[in-house]
């Protein structure tokens, strides 16, 4: 395909061999990722350990440690991964110094914290769902109770570099809509023992239970064994790098997770009709936030409107400081791609076998469209509703599935915090009236006790 101007994205079309590398099978997407991790995983376990290893060697190792020798090893491996070099007694932050946080924190982010804070609560109140027949007053019912105690991860990014203060936001508010009694929130500090006060001051506003200063396969250890200083969870939810998610995997069963998330993407769909300094903004908003980012742009209309989305991406690229840049442009020249379609059906069926994480759908008839489009982890229609403003402020939470597992996994609700137990309430009317049914199943799975139990109350 030729062109008259400098394309960032690799473009393709959907058939194309190279665009089934932008679909495949979610466990094959994860294992590539693993894959790659696991080179840069030896060097740095060489380095930190004094052999090289794999991640997931690596966390079982740590996993049988910390259940060994709980807080010893939390710190020894703290002090190997983050060089933190804390004692025991203070990896918790107090409340004193939530508050100190709070109040030193600038008046405009402590006022923005809040407002997020008010729009994540009114929507997530929404995703509450009802109990029915609670009262006994039904012989069926169901009733939805929040798990007692949930940690949330929230990335550091490198060094401390990147606090994600509104994971803490879109992680924990929906557990306190749901009623989680207690929030604990784990965040790597820094080699001189520290955790950014902004995302100190996000805590102290959510109103988080508990706060330690713990990152990496230690914290999710900790969480998922328990230790004397940090007590075991029941659910382990927020995003986090590779290493991250993988022990999050190691820790399931012992507690429930949210998901394995993978690096972020976005998918945009344009027809031309959008400013295409949005969607260049857009694209490269996701792609500035790791090097394995996918930024993915369907195009309808052809090389008209694909140009200016190119030429800005160029632009924009450039303007952005030169760390991002770096990062942005790394994202884009390896996992960028625009795909060429023609209509807005093809549109659908490309994003669907893609199930982006966050979904931008920039055409004329977006009501057309958005009904077509069954596998995404959030959907953001027309020009004023960009990504960022789902990861800051909108209100549903913005931590979402990857790597194509949008097709069976939602993002972060209150939902997610709850737990539903059956009531069955059946009068002797009702259990006459099915019984001669329940009999008929029990005796032909060949389950004596299980037919005597119900055969019994019938002879009555």
């Amino acid at each position: 395909m030729s062109h008259t101007y400098s394309a960032m994205l690799t473009e393709l079309t959907p058939n194309d061999a190279a665009f089934q590398d932008l679909v495949g099978a979610s466990h094959q997407r994860f294992a590539a990722l693993v894959r790659e991790a696991e080179e840069k995983a030896r060097g740095f376990y060489q380095k930190t350990l004094g052999r090289p290893a794999r991640i997931e060697e690596v966390v079982d190792e740590v996993f049988a440690a910390v259940e060994r020798e709980g807080d010893a090893a939390v710190l020894r491996y703290a002090k190997a991964f983050d060089r933190s070099e804390l004692p025991a007694d203070r990896l918790r932050v107090t409340a004193a110094e939530l508050l100190a946080a709070y109040n030193a924190c600038a008046p405009t982010l402590r006022a923005a914290m809040h407002t997020a804070i008010e729009q994540v609560t009114a929507y997530q109140l929404q995703l509450l769902p009802r109990g029915f027949g609670e009262a006994l007053d039904l012989p069926l019912g169901v009733r939805w109770t929040a798990i007692p105690r949930v940690g949330a991860y929230v990335p550091g990014g490198p060094a401390g570099s990147l606090p994600l203060f509104s994971s803490v936001i879109m992680n924990l508010v929906p557990a306190k809509v749901a009623g989680v009694p207690e929030t604990v929130l784990v965040t790597p500090a820094r080699a001189d023992g520290t955790v950014a006060s902004e995302l100190l001051a996000a805590a102290h506003a959510v109103g988080v239970t508990e706060v330690y200063k713990v990152g990496g396969i230690p914290a999710i250890a900790a969480l998922a064994c328990g230790t004397p200083t940090i007590a075991k969870v029941d659910k382990i939810v927020g995003p986090g790098n590779i290493v991250v998610t993988l022990a999050k995997r190691r820790a399931y069963g012992r507690v429930d997770i949210d998901m394995l998330a993978g690096p972020s993407e976005v998918l945009v769909i344009t027809d031309g009709t959008v400013d295409p300094r949005f969607t260049a903004a857009d694209l490269l908003s996701q792609a500035e936030h790791d090097t394995l980012a996918m930024c993915v742009c369907v195009v309808i209309g052809g090389n008209a409107v694909a140009a200016p989305i190119q030429a800005e991406i160029t632009k924009q690229l450039e303007a952005l400081p030169a760390e991002r840049q770096a990062v942005a442009r790394a994202s884009i020249t390896r996992f960028g791609r625009l795909v060429h379609v023609n209509s807005l059906d093809e549109a659908a069926a490309v994003s669907n076998a893609i199930a982006p994480e966050h979904l931008e759908v920039l055409v004329a008839n977006a009501k057309a469209l958005v009904p077509k489009l069954t596998h995404a982890g959030a959907i953001f229609v027309g020009p004023w509703s960009p990504e960022p403003i789902g990861d800051y402020i909108a209100g549903p939470s913005h931590t979402l599935p990857t790597g194509g597992t949008a097709r069976m996994w939602s993002g972060i609700g209150a939902d997610t915090f709850l737990k539903r137990t059956s009531l069955i309430n059946l009068s002797e009317a009702d259990f006459r009236r099915l019984a001669p049914a329940g009999l008929a199943l029990a005796k032909g799975e060949g389950l004596a006790a299980h037919a005597n139990s119900i055969a019994i109350r019938l002879e009555k």
